[in-house]
């Protein structure tokens, strides 16, 4: 752990700039055990002064476990108006704080601050969270997906979640990584350094950096060859399925909200901007290899104020893609299905069962469940007095996803 020491007294090392900080191999050990008894998820300042005394500069001694409060009660999402056939709500696990998550062959990964180092966190067994990969700074939006062995992996930037990223607009200066969700053990994505997330099916990898003049690029590659730009559906001009509805993008202000890859090239992405009217777009996109883009669907928030509307954990099947489309009191948040041609095949309101009020944080579908990340507007989950953020599951909501 002397390496650690010195990064984090004067700043990253080239080992770890290289790496984004994340300690290897990711699996072997968790950084900062969590106790048996203690909470799953430990206090959201990630810069903030140590929970515990700086640990000895020796590779032999162990670390002090972290001693965190626990975090208070989840909010109850179960409605009155809920009917007999409506999905149930379970809780999985209570959070400090809000978390992307990514969940695939009952894997459910979470993003946590623990003292001084950010987590991928696997609760699986919410009991026994464990820690996939750490790292000295931030990670970013965790995606799964698979590799060319059919394994399910957490593919992650481990410093895009750095403020000088998110808040600055700078690049990240580390590449992805591919964590196995049942092993733990990771590998840096080659031609990755400065992507902010990816996606890996097979030999098919996609990710997306920052764009000076969009906001975000798309870059695609096969079987290793080199990445190659992806263009992205013409918004703000007729064709694509664009329309006027959606608004027009704001120079520089767009946005991967999450995006999901088959072995084939088939992708769904959610594409979010600023715009005048709405003043805020989010819709999900398919393309297919040889028949291009098609919108599958949009949500505008018209007003701001009290917070934007999102399309959630597009995830593709054999012929089209699932959402979770967070929706307004004239329109209710619902789990949608398309085909690929833009065909609503599925649809179901899951507003009496995750309750009107509630903004999520997150979503992902595994095992024909959507899982998510919520809490409740105007006191976030680690304020004072707030209730705990939600790690829930509600489903089956398909038959299999």
């Amino acid at each position: 752990m002397l390496l650690l020491a010195l990064a984090t007294s004067v700043g990253p090392s080239p080992a770890l700039a290289a790496t984004g900080g994340a300690h290897l191999p990711g699996g072997a050990e968790s950084a900062v055990p969590a106790p048996s008894s203690g909470p799953l998820v430990g206090p959201g300042a990630a810069e903030g002064p140590p929970a515990t005394a700086p640990a000895a500069d020796s590779a032999n001694q162990a670390e002090p476990v972290a001693l965190v409060p626990s975090p208070p009660a989840m909010p109850v999402l179960a409605s009155a108006a809920r009917k007999v056939d409506d999905p149930i709500p379970t809780d999985v696990a209570a959070l400090s704080t809000p978390s992307m998550i990514a969940a695939i062959d009952g894997h459910v990964v979470i993003v946590r601050q623990r003292m001084s180092r950010s987590e991928l966190v696997d609760l699986a067994e919410p009991s026994s969270p464990r820690v996939l990969l750490s790292s000295t700074r931030p990670f970013g939006m965790p995606q799964a997906g698979r590799d060319a062995a059919g394994r399910a992996v957490i593919v992650a930037s481990p410093c895009a979640g750095a403020d000088a990223v998110v808040r600055l607009g700078q690049a990240p200066r580390c590449p992805l990584r591919a964590i196995d969700a049942l092993t733990g053990a990771s590998r840096p994505l080659p031609g990755t350094t400065g992507a902010l997330a990816g996606d890996l099916a097979g030999e098919r990898l996609v990710f997306t950096r920052r764009s000076p003049s969009a906001g975000v690029r798309l870059y695609e590659s096969a079987a290793g060859a080199a990445a190659q730009v992806v263009e992205l559906p013409q918004l703000g001009k007729p064709g694509d399925g664009w329309t006027a509805a959606s608004g027009k993008p704001a120079p520089g202000s767009l946005r991967a909200g999450g995006f999901d890859v088959d072995p084939a090239g088939r992708l769904a992405i959610v594409l979010e901007y600023v715009a005048a009217k709405p003043e805020f777009s989010s819709g999900l996109w398919v393309r297919q290899a040889t028949l291009g883009w098609h919108r599958l669907t949009t949500i505008g928030t018209t007003f701001a104020g009290l917070g934007t509307r999102h399309v959630m954990g597009p995830n593709l099947d054999a012929t089209g893609a699932i959402a979770y489309v967070e929706g307004v009191i004239e329109a209710p948040s619902f789990v949608g299905r398309w085909d690929d041609d833009g065909t609503a095949t599925f649809r179901l309101s899951v507003r009496r069962s995750i309750g009107r009020s509630t903004i999520l944080r997150d979503t992902a579908f595994d095992r024909g469940r959507l899982l998510f990340v919520d809490w409740l507007p105007g006191a976030p989950c680690g304020s004072e007095g707030a209730l705990a953020c939600g790690l829930r599951a509600l489903g089956p909501v398909l038959s299999s996803s």
